[in-house]
């Protein structure tokens, strides 16, 4: 249980700037159109709502392996986006896919983030995998 609050957390954490963004555009007086991060940030939200629901429905250690390898996943998502940010500095095609403004924030600022939002989510993978691994050896 307290591994599924500290994941709920994690991803409430994540979605802050894609939220933010949702609620600017949504008060804003002229029609204007998210960016395509905002949609990509609250897809993956909700893919890992999704597993944070498998989680709860199916308590056992494989699905704490499962949660594990789903991490894993959004892990590599962030380094490889953190990896473009900080080697390209603004000029790349992904970038420009995900209508990253950089003129909005600068490049090391979404850098740190997808920093911040790996580091939290290794050390949910660590701790996951971790306990995963004592339940099965204690079974």
């Amino acid at each position: 249980m307290i591994l599924s609050a500290t994941m709920l957390v994690e991803i409430l954490l994540q979605l802050i700037p894609a939220m933010q963004s949702l609620l600017l555009s949504s008060t804003a007086t002229e029609e204007s159109q998210l960016n395509r991060w905002v949609y990509i940030m609250l897809l993956a939200g909700i893919m890992q709502i999704g597993l944070l629901g498998y989680m709860l429905l199916f308590i056992d250690w494989v699905t704490l392996w499962a949660a594990t390898l789903g991490n894993l996943f959004f892990i590599a998502a962030y380094a490889g986006l953190f990896a473009i940010l900080i080697l390209s500095k603004g000029q790349n095609d992904i970038l420009s896919y995900l209508q990253l403004d950089l003129e909005q924030s600068p490049a090391g600022k979404q850098a740190m983030w997808c920093m911040v939002c790996m580091f939290m989510l290794i050390a949910q993978s660590f701790f996951a995998g971790r306990y995963a691994r004592r339940w099965k050896r204690d079974k």
